[in-house]
């Protein structure tokens, strides 16, 4: 009688394999929540977790398999909810991204212009850089001949006054114009077609 006893309550004990069931669902969910994040691998563990708590269930475990399961289930609905956050914050970023170079691309052209027109406005206002044009002697303005170097506006009007000029050497007959000058002046002067700019 007391073996029968002792048979029978040895049966009703869970075994070994009832408990390792939920061990088994515990560690897979947070091995879940850990890998989740690479390319939502963490899903296959929700699945397994989902699993094991139902066999914790049918093995007489039935309030740790309902937690288990309740579990799993939130935690892939969490993760969902997660990975459609991110996948919207990338897709809004992405457009942002694509909107700005179209932005600035269209502005492109307005920027280029409007440097083009503050270069030319200074020009007028100041004359050409010294050193950006080759002069004609003969036919160069004043604020042209200035851009010259060591030409400034009184020397630019004795060069006018000694026009005509035959060659760019009768330069050395206006007052100043040293040997040294006149090497630099060379090759920015010339005594026939149109000044122009250096490229």
């Amino acid at each position: 009688m007391n073996q029968s006893l002792q048979a029978d309550a040895q049966m009703s004990q869970p075994s070994p394999t009832k408990s390792s069931a939920v061990k088994a669902g515990w560690i897979c969910l947070i091995l879940g929540f850990l890998t989740f994040w690479i390319f939502g691998f963490g899903f296959i563990f929700f699945a397994v977790t989902f699993i094991l708590a139902i066999v914790a269930m049918s093995t007489q475990r039935i309030g740790q398999g309902i937690a288990l399961l309740v579990c799993s289930i939130g935690a892939s609905l969490i993760c969902a909810v997660l990975s459609l956050g991110l996948l919207a914050n990338a897709f809004t970023a992405a457009v942002n991204k694509e909107r700005a170079k179209r932005i600035e691309q269209r502005a492109t052209p307005v920027e280029l212009h409007h440097a083009t027109t503050t270069q030319s406005s200074l020009e007028d206002l100041l004359g050409p850089a010294k050193g950006s044009l080759i002069v004609n002697i003969n036919t160069a303005s004043a604020k042209e001949l200035e851009s010259l170097p060591h030409i400034g506006s009184s020397r630019a009007e004795q060069i006018i006054a000694h026009r005509p000029y035959t060659s760019v050497d009768e330069l050395s007959q206006v007052n100043g114009v040293t040997p040294r000058v006149m090497d630099q002046l060379r090759p920015l002067v010339k005594t026939d077609g149109a000044t122009e700019k250096i490229k």
